[in-house]
């Protein structure tokens, strides 16, 4: 009797350590990824062309040595530099056209996905050979529909530029107030093409977020005949503006005419 009670204890020790040991040797299974999304990769073409073109060197399968393919080559070299000179003319055209746009706040490499910084406004203006970027912070202003320049003059090394710039109103802040609303700005720039620097000022004549009513339409603007003062009115709260730029002297900028809000809270003049 005790001999079967030994026997039993012994299979009893044996049956629990074997299941210790297998759940201490199990894998943790991971975890599918539920959403489905598949990481995007970005691929540099050159690297791309380069899987894609045949082999211009082989080994001859009976001697063993590298046989160099000439005409694969000259195919080879004829598509890397159609590629190259493609990639050249896109940046360049990048940067020898005037073009407006929204720069939005990225994503930080490390650490926590929420962007950072400001959102900015940014344009290149042109010269034959020379560009400059510039860039404000704007939040309002938002992928703007039209931008065009209204006036452009060139003495010695500087050129004296009058830009406008509206979009829709496109504001998350409003409660859909401002749905149909416009965000309207005239910049004024006078630009050294020799230093490549500027000197710039901006004016909020139309915002529906701002609460700024453009007096006369846009039609003034877009209609301007570029030889007699281009006059601008517009009013914000309980304050009327006026603001001209007259042609016939460019170096003045954009000059006020009347402003019944100077020195209160919350002025639209930006000066660079």
């Amino acid at each position: 009797m005790i001999n079967k009670l030994v026997i039993l204890l012994c299979l009893f020790a044996f049956t629990a350590t074997a299941q210790k040991t297998k759940t201490k040797g199990k894998k943790p299974v991971p975890v599918a990824d539920s959403t489905g999304a598949i990481p995007t990769v970005t691929v540099d073409p050159l690297v791309a062309l380069e899987d894609s073109l045949p082999l211009e060197v082989t080994l001859d399968p009976n001697t063993g040595k590298k046989v160099v393919h000439k005409d694969v080559k000259r195919r080879n070299d004829s598509l890397r530099a159609a590629l190259r000179k493609s990639i050249y003319d896109k940046a360049r055209a990048e940067v020898a056209e005037f073009w407006v746009r929204t720069k939005y706040p990225v994503k930080p490499k490390t650490g926590p996905p929420v962007p950072t910084g400001p959102t900015k406004l940014c344009m290149n203006i042109v010269c034959k050979d020379t560009n400059l970027v510039y860039c404000i912070n704007d939040s309002i202003v938002l992928e703007p529909e039209l931008y065009k320049v209204l006036y452009e003059k060139r003495e010695k090394d500087s050129i004296y530029m009058l830009i406008f710039i509206e979009a829709y109103s496109k504001s998350k802040n409003d409660n859909g107030m401002c749905n149909s609303g416009r965000e309207s700005k005239l910049f004024f720039t006078r630009w050294n093409v020799k230093t490549n620097g500027a000197k710039w000022k901006s004016k909020n004549i139309r915002s529906c977020v701002k609460g700024i009513t453009l007096l006369g339409g846009k039609e003034q603007i877009n209609e301007w005949n570029k030889s007699t003062p281009l006059v601008v009115k517009y009013h914000r709260a309980d304050f009327f503006y006026e603001i001209k730029f007259d042609p016939a002297h460019p170096h003045l900028g954009i000059q006020t005419v009347k402003d019944e809000g100077a020195g209160a809270k919350g002025s639209d003049e930006k000066k660079d």
